[in-house]
C-alpha cells in the first residue's frame, strides 16, 4: 500500500510539473504570435503602400531641367506642387497615369512636377502624355528629384505644401488629400 501511495504521489508531481511547463509555454507562444502579428501588420502596410513618403517630411533642395529646357527647383512651385514618379518600365505606373493625369489637370501645369524614367519610344510617349498636365523632367535612377523627395518605389505620387513639406503621398492619385 506504500508503494502504491509513493507512485500516486510522484505520478501527482510529475503532472503539475507537466501543467507548469505547458502553461509557460502557451505564455511563450502567445508572446511569439502577438510579435509575430506585430511584424505582418507592418510589412501588409509596407507593401500595401510601397510608394508612401512619410507625412510631415521636408523634401530637400534640388536642381534640374524640364523638358523644355526650364530649370526647375523647390522655387520654381512657391504655393506647394502635386509630384508624380513614373517609368516605362513599370506596369503599376501605366496602370495609375491615368488616375495621375486626371488629378493633376485642373490644378494647372504650374503646379505639377512629374519626374521619369526610361527610354525609347515608351519614353517619349510617357514624356508626351505627362506634359499636358505638368512640366516633366527626365532623371536616370536616383536623380536629384527622387533623392531630395526620398522616392523608394515607382509609381510614387506626392502632395507638397508651399514650404515644401509632405502633405499626403501613395502609389495612387486616389490616395492623396484633395488639393486646394
Amino acid at each position: 500500500m506504500a508503494f502504491l501511495t509513493a507512485a500516486v504521489i510522484l505520478l501527482g508531481a510529475l503532472v503539475l510539473l507537466n501543467l507548469v511547463i505547458t502553461l509557460g509555454l502557451v505564455k511563450r507562444v502567445r508572446s511569439h504570435a502577438e510579435h509575430l502579428g506585430q511584424l505582418v501588420n507592418q510589412h501588409q502596410a509596407e507593401v500595401a503602400n510601397p510608394g508612401a513618403l512619410e507625412v510631415g517630411v521636408q523634401v530637400g533642395e534640388f536642381s534640374a531641367v524640364s523638358t523644355e529646357g526650364t530649370e526647375i527647383s523647390r522655387d520654381t512651385f512657391t504655393d506647394g506642387a502635386i509630384i508624380g514618379f513614373f517609368s516605362t518600365w513599370c506596369d503599376a505606373c501605366e496602370e495609375h497615369l491615368p488616375g495621375f493625369i486626371a488629378y493633376a489637370e485642373p490644378l494647372g501645369r504650374d503646379r505639377v512636377l512629374a519626374v521619369v524614367q526610361g527610354d525609347g519610344d515608351g519614353l517619349a510617349d510617357l514624356t508626351g502624355r505627362l506634359a499636358k498636365v505638368a512640366q516633366v523632367v527626365i532623371e536616370e535612377g536616383q536623380g536629384p528629384i527622387a533623392e531630395a523627395v526620398g522616392v523608394r518605389g515607382m509609381p510614387t505620387m506626392a502632395v507638397v505644401d508651399g514650404g515644401w513639406r509632405v502633405v499626403s503621398s501613395g502609389f495612387s492619385a486616389a490616395m492623396l488629400t484633395p488639393t486646394r
